[in-house]
């Protein structure tokens, strides 16, 4: 029998038709098992990740000791921001068989809470840097007097009635001393000198009295306030003239012997110290030398601040505050007063502003190279007017309330 090539070809293609289908037909069972498979490991829908905002866990019972290091260098690593869910992946055909991967989500490790000592209160500051001494009345001079402390220039102890008084919260600043010198410099304070600090934010010293008198004016003319210190009825901005003081004035000057004692006395009375009655170098920059049986601690020039050569001042501020907000009313410098000195009265006083003239004016509040029983509040030290010391500053002072 003889067969045509046609029928050959035509028997194969029939042959190779069926065998398409039933490879299309064993794919396509194959896929529905797939997707038979894949729709019973899925899993139930979770909300999705905000990115910049992580859901703290449920706060563990205690946190440990010590923070684990471990966990800090992934929080750093995470990234900036993350998707709102993961993108759909479709594997290729040849894969079909074999099971996704599955990875689980990824949760930002939380580091643990740290916690830190709260900041220390600091004592209560006044917006212009001066402190309101009320109007009253307090006892001046020493009320230890009968167990052989201080000096008889400290007595008698007698009662001042003082009206409202403002008064500076720290010693003027090198910084200060400079900024006004050199307005004053070409607004006819001519001579006014440079002043000597160990740097801006400590105490300024070696000053006479003559030229905190005319510095004050001219602060207070910068600010554009009234200035207190007159000679023969004209501002006084130069000269070693003794200026009369405008009381009323709303300039800045110094503060008198009886402000600068109730000031620096903080509303305590009967002791030693604005603090209390035993000093020592965590209250005050004084030399503690003087052997005195309410001093204790370390001895000599402060510690913290003796390197190099004296003076041995310390930056403003740098000790508790007062009853008042005031800052080192005992040592650092001492500080000039406005009276003539003279012995006390035994009268009772209202607004005493010293003597009508003298030789000598008046300093208070110990330095850092008085010993203990100097910088009481009750001691009185006065120097000519024309000197100037490495341990001697001032503060300023205003009259009335604001």
């Amino acid at each position: 029998m003889i067969v045509n090539a046609h029928d050959k070809v035509g028997t194969a293609s029939v042959r190779h038709g069926l065998w398409l289908a039933g490879v299309l037909i064993f794919t396509v069972a194959l896929m529905a098992a797939r997707l038979a498979w894949l729709a019973s490991q899925r899993q139930p829908e979770t909300t999705a990740i905000v990115p910049g905002r992580i859901e703290p866990p449920a706060k563990p019972a205690a946190l440990p000791a010590t923070p684990s290091r471990a966990i800090l260098p992934e929080v750093a690593k995470m990234p900036a921001s993350a998707p709102s869910q993961a993108p759909p992946v479709t594997p290729p055909l040849v894969a079909a068989l074999a099971p996704p991967a599955l990875t689980p989500p990824v949760v930002a490790p939380v580091a643990p809470e740290i916690l830190q000592a709260p900041a220390p209160t600091p004592a209560p500051a006044a917006s212009d840097g001066f402190a309101l001494i009320p109007a009253g009345s307090f006892s001046m001079g020493n009320a230890l007097a009968a167990s052989g402390d201080g000096h008889p220039n400290e007595l008698p102890r007698h009662t001042v009635q003082l009206g409202a008084f403002r008064i500076a919260q720290h010693e003027v600043t090198k910084a200060l001393w400079d900024e006004v010198r050199t307005w004053g410099a070409s607004h006819g304070y001519t001579d006014l000198p440079r002043g000597m600090a160990n740097s801006s934010t400590h105490p300024v010293h070696s000053l006479d009295w003559y030229a905190l008198a005319k510095w004050c004016n001219a602060h207070s003319e910068k600010a554009g306030l009234t200035p207190c210190y007159t000679v023969g009825g004209a501002i006084y901005r130069t000269g070693s003239s003794a200026p009369d003081c405008k009381w009323s004035a709303s300039g800045y000057r110094l503060p008198t012997e009886a402000e600068w004692e109730n000031a620096a006395r903080g509303g305590v009375t009967d002791k030693r110290f604005p603090w209390g009655d035993t000093i020592s170098h965590r209250e005050a920059n004084f030399r503690n030398e003087g052997g005195e049986p309410y001093q204790s601690g370390t001895s000599g020039d402060h510690p913290a601040y003796s390197a190099g050569v004296e003076p041995y001042t310390s930056p403003v501020g740098s000790f508790a505050a007062n009853g008042y907000g005031l800052f080192d009313m005992a040592g650092n410098l001492a500080e000039w007063c406005w009276d003539w000195y003279g012995p006390y009265r035994a009268a009772d006083l209202t607004d005493p502003r010293g003597p009508a003239s003298g030789t000598l004016r008046v300093y208070r509040g110990g330095s850092w190279r008085h010993n203990a029983s100097d910088c009481r509040v009750a001691d009185r030290y006065y120097s000519y007017p024309g000197g100037s010391y490495d341990y001697v500053g001032f503060r300023l002072a205003r009259s009335g309330s604001p």
